[in-house]
C-alpha cells in the first residue's frame, strides 16, 4: 500500500505538495494584504477583499428619483435592498452602456452594504506592505477622495479605494443635496 502511495505521488508530480502547505518561506503568506482588482475604462483599481460580501453579474437596477448622479438605483439581492453606485461616474469618467463583462462589487461596511458598478473584475492579487503606499490620488472628480493608498504592479502604479470613503461621500453628498434643498424649500 505505501508503495502504492508513494507511485501516485510521484505521478501526479505538478500537483504533490512541495515543502510547507504555508509557503516556502517563512513570511511567503503573513503580513499581506488581498485585493480584488476592476477595470473603470482601461484603468485597473483594487478594493481590499476584507470589505468585498460578494460580486455579482450585472442585474436590472431600479431607478431612484432625485438620487445624485452617480447612484445608479437600487438592485435586490436575495430579498436586500441594496443601492448601487456607479464608480465610473463617481470618479468623473463619461458614462457608457454596460457591457457583458460588467459586474457589481457588493461591499460592506459597520453599517452599510453596497454596490459598486464597476466595467470588469481583473484579479484576486495580495500586496505585502511594503508594495502598498499610503498616498492619496484624484479622480476626475475634485469632490471625491476615495483613493487612499496606491500600489505598483508591474510598473504601472493602480489606486486602491476605500470602500467606506465611497459610502461617505455618497451619504455626504446626499445630505448636502437635502440641505440645499431644504434651504431653497424655506425661501
Amino acid at each position: 500500500m505505501e508503495h502504492l502511495a508513494n507511485s501516485m505521488t510521484e505521478e501526479l508530480g505538478f500537483f504533490s505538495p512541495r515543502g510547507s502547505l504555508d509557503g516556502e518561506l517563512e513570511g511567503d503568506f503573513k503580513e499581506k494584504e488581498r485585493f480584488i482588482g476592476f477595470k473603470i475604462t482601461d484603468e485597473i483599481f483594487y478594493l481590499p477583499i476584507s470589505n468585498v460580501s460578494e460580486i455579482i453579474m450585472l442585474v436590472p437596477i431600479t431607478y431612484v428619483p432625485r438620487s445624485m448622479e452617480y447612484i445608479e438605483g437600487i438592485i435586490n439581492v436575495r430579498g436586500t435592498i441594496i443601492p448601487t453606485i456607479n464608480l465610473r461616474k463617481m470618479m468623473g469618467y463619461s458614462r457608457t452602456e454596460a457591457s457583458m463583462s460588467s459586474r457589481i462589487i457588493i461591499v460592506r461596511t459597520e453599517k452599510v452594504h453596497a454596490g459598486l458598478l464597476v466595467d470588469g473584475i481583473t484579479v484576486v492579487a495580495s500586496f505585502s506592505p511594503s508594495e502598498i503606499e499610503i498616498q492619496s490620488l484624484p479622480t476626475k472628480n475634485p469632490n471625491i477622495d476615495i483613493i487612499t493608498r496606491v500600489t505598483k504592479v508591474e510598473g504601472k502604479i493602480s489606486g486602491i479605494l476605500d470602500s467606506s470613503k465611497i459610502l461617505d461621500s455618497a451619504s455626504y453628498e446626499k445630505n448636502k443635496n437635502s440641505v440645499e434643498v431644504s434651504e431653497k424649500s424655506a425661501s
